[in-house]
């Protein structure tokens, strides 16, 4: 598929009540197969797929999660959209009908929609314009609410580093705005599990010592401490790997 506010550091306290027109949203779906039917689900949402959502405006990827509890299952994502995407009525298009009567007969169940906003700040090398990758490391973040700021922290010191020393890897931050409990979610694309999520261009970089650098002396181990002891610890850090599917994704040339 084709066409697909440095925040400060963010408080601990987030409210996610109400849509802003400046955020990019995306949304997530996730969906499992009948047993024995999972062959029969796939083809039907391929033909949904290339009957309704075969324009940039209307595109829907597809990927199949790997890893986990959730090995197996489907997760349908839509997105970059505007708040305005959501005023959209779904019961009763004639999209909607289709996937009641062509698809579900092939669903043993679904989690049901997951809306959140990708924070530019924490990402890197990010491009709605570029095709899906391969692959995706899914990570899925609940902070404690005391400490979230150290974690926020953290992660912004590391995407600083690495957007300003060529980092050649792609990271996608996201928070929950409604579906769920709220959480964020780390999304990093990459092509093959030999070579890895990115690299620095030069061999010899020292990530410690530019971090250390950049931010101050002994910074990194204090902020690593910090930023993982803010994550919950029971159920904290889900980590899973999705493959693109894109049988079941919209082909835009």
């Amino acid at each position: 598929m084709k066409k697909i506010f440095l925040l400060a550091l963010l408080a601990p306290l987030f409210v996610f009540s109400q849509n802003n027109t400046n955020w990019e949203y995306w949304q997530t779906n996730r969906w499992e197969a009948k047993d024995g039917m999972a062959k029969e689900f796939e083809m039907a949402v391929s033909k949904k797929t290339k009957k309704f959502n075969n324009t940039q405006e209307t595109g829907i990827l597809t990927f199949q999660i790997v890893t986990g509890p959730d090995s197996g299952k489907y997760m349908r994502v839509v997105g970059p959209k505007t708040a305005d995407f959501f005023d959209q009525g779904v019961s009763g298009s004639a999209e909607y009908d289709y996937w009641v009567k062509n698809v579900m007969p092939y669903v043993k169940a679904q989690e049901g929609n997951k809306r959140t906003w990708r924070i530019q700040g924490l990402g890197y090398n990010w491009d709605n314009n570029q095709a899906p990758k391969k692959f995706i490391r899914y990570t899925t973040i609940r902070l404690k609410q005391e400490n979230a700021r150290d974690w926020f922290h953290e992660m912004r010191n590391d995407a600083k580093l690495k957007r300003e020393n060529g980092y050649t890897g792609i990271r996608g931050v996201f928070a929950l705005v409604s579906g769920g409990q709220w959480e964020i979610t780390v999304v990093e694309p990459y092509d093959a599990h030999g070579t890895g999520l990115g690299s620095f261009g030069d061999e010899d970089f020292d990530y410690r010592d530019e971090y250390n650098e950049m931010f101050g002396w002994r910074s990194l181990r204090y902020n690593q401490i910090r930023g993982d002891a803010a994550i919950r610890d029971y159920g904290g850090q889900i980590v899973e790997t999705l493959e693109f599917r894109p049988d079941m994704s919209t082909s835009i040339e």
